[in-house]
């Protein structure tokens, strides 16, 4: 048998009040150490930064659906261009998944994260001066490509920090700021919209509006979030699976000191880690990889690992499952605030959300057709309904207090019954707000319907976190939210497409993929 490898530092006296309690072990695992370094000032930095880069990841993916509408009389939008501009950014996370994954897994975490973060908000930033739709999609699309890799990045970052039992639950309650975030654009934007200027500028194609400026404010996040990382250290996991265990060691040792400030160098008396199965001789194919032929293999011999048979279950499932739950949430989730707009206003009382819905598409049909009868050529109204941001707010601080709640429990409960609840509830709801006549229970549910499926994703991101070996967890999380992009891209399409012919049966399948999602997260380790 190979014998284990030990990683020695050798600049530090024992001190029988600072190091772990068994004095006769030589060695601890990743996990002790953390437990010895303790939480501390460095720790909520680390916290904060990847809560604020979570938000900004949902603020370039789906604040593009608040500027848009205001942005399609300057940019002489049609609703097939709408509609490509606010799925492009997704289109541009799928197709650069692969290689962020392979990045950040093989080049470290933070730096993946700093670049890539730096690159958005250039690009976002851009975007905001767009004269017309092609530099607007493309410029969007590029926003996809880059935020790609903080959007799973920043997961294997953070519970890289924590210990295992615990990397869920920090996790989830740094997923906070997703709820935030869809508070945070739709108060902005309610904010800045509401305003009626503009800026002629002389010598350019365009002019300065306020839908301009809320690319600026939309992006801020995204800045904070890559100056904040620049301070912070990188993942000493990531050091210790490419072998470099002296700057592991550096990075654990300031953590130690600055967690503690009255703790000296010598209190710091951690001297051999056990390394992960296989870690040398990974490490050693990492750095014989040179040139695009070794940096292609390398990237195949970093997706290889995950179709082994210690791995391809889990991974297979937290495919599947990512898949189903951005169907339901991002899916029927972008069609919300057109749908519940349609049951609120629906001049019908006591009738169910089918029903109203139908009663609305009449009606605008017969609106349509009598203004083509009278040949009266519709002006563009770039005014955004206050009902949008309301709707937008609503769901934003359901995912926040639920993200709340479901921290808590999960100390007590543990993931699986969390997960287990949330999917069964958002299944429950989606098939029961089908026969419930009230307008706004029928909301309610549907918010329900949402936000369960919504908020299982981080939890199922923290608990891919802990599923893989250190060397394969970014491109673990990367190909499993790739998935659910997949899924958000084929969910929004199936509602265009079937919503309007059969309403219940649209229902009935997205329920129905919540509950098949429920029993797979059940098979999935505690």
């Amino acid at each position: 048998m190979e014998p284990v490898s030990i990683y020695t530092v050798d600049t530090c006296k024992p001190s029988v009040t600072s190091v772990p309690n068994d004095s006769k072990a030589k060695s601890y695992t990743f996990d002790e150490v953390i437990d010895f370094i303790g939480f501390g000032r460095t720790t909520v930095h680390i916290f904060l930064a990847s809560s604020i880069v979570m938000m900004a990841v949902l603020n370039e993916t789906m604040g593009i659906s608040i500027v848009i509408p205001a942005a399609q009389c300057d940019l002489n939008l049609s609703s097939t261009d709408k509609g490509i501009l606010t799925g492009v950014s997704f289109a541009g996370i799928i197709v650069s998944s692969h290689f962020w994954g392979y990045i950040a897994d093989t080049k470290g975490r933070r730096s993946t994260l700093i670049v890539s973060l730096l690159l958005t908000a250039t690009c976002a930033l851009v975007s905001g001066f767009s004269i017309n739709f092609t530099m607007m999609a493309v410029m969007r699309f590029l926003v996809g490509v880059f935020v790609s890799a903080p959007s799973a990045t920043i997961f294997a970052y953070l519970g890289e920090f924590f210990k295992t039992t615990k990397r869920t639950i920090v996790i989830t309650y740094a997923s906070v700021a997703v709820g935030l975030s869809g508070v945070f654009t739709a108060t902005t934007g309610w904010y800045v919209l509401s305003f009626d200027w503009e800026v002629l500028l002389p010598g350019v194609a365009f002019t300065l509006r306020p839908w301009r400026l809320l690319f600026i404010v939309y992006t801020l996040p995204t800045l904070i979030g890559a100056c904040w990382l620049i301070f912070l250290p990188e993942s000493p996991k990531f050091y210790l699976s490419r072998d470099r265990q002296s700057e592991a060691f550096a990075i654990l040792q300031r953590l130690y000191l600055e967690n503690h400030p009255n703790a000296t160098v010598d209190d710091f008396c951690i001297k051999h880690i056990v390394p992960e199965a296989g870690q040398k001789i990974r490490s050693k194919d990492s750095r014989s990889a040179t040139g695009c032929w070794h940096v292609a293999r390398s990237m195949w011999n970093q997706t290889v690992p995950l179709f082994q048979k210690s791995n391809v279950v889990n991974f297979t499932i937290c495919c599947v499952v990512q898949f189903g739950l951005f169907v339901v949430s991002a899916g029927m989730g972008l069609w919300f605030p057109d749908i519940v707009n349609r049951i609120t206003t629906s001049n019908t009382t006591d009738t169910t959300v089918c029903d109203a819905l139908s009663t609305t598409l009449i009606y605008s049909n017969a609106t349509e057709d009598r203004l083509e009868s009278t040949s009266i050529s519709p002006v563009c109204n770039d005014n955004v309904n206050e009902r949008v941001f309301i709707y937008a707010m609503t769901l934003g601080g359901l995912y926040t207090v639920l993200y709340l709640v479901m921290s808590a429990l999960m100390q007590k409960l543990g993931r699986k019954s969390v997960v287990g609840f949330n999917l069964f509830f958002s299944g429950f709801s989606g098939i029961i707000l089908q026969f419930v006549s009230n307008p706004y229970i029928t909301v309610a549910l549907f918010c329900f319907f949402l936000v369960f499926a919504g908020t299982s994703i981080s939890i199922l991101n923290g608990a891919t976190v802990s599923f893989f070996p250190t060397n394969v967890r970014a491109m673990a999380v990367c190909l499993s939210l790739m998935m659910g992009r997949l899924g958000s891209v084929f969910g929004s399409n199936l509602v265009g497409l079937i919503m309007e012919q059969n309403c219940t049966l649209t229902f009935f399948l997205f329920a129905s993929g919540s509950l098949v999602c429920a029993v797979l997260t059940l098979i999935l380790p505690s």
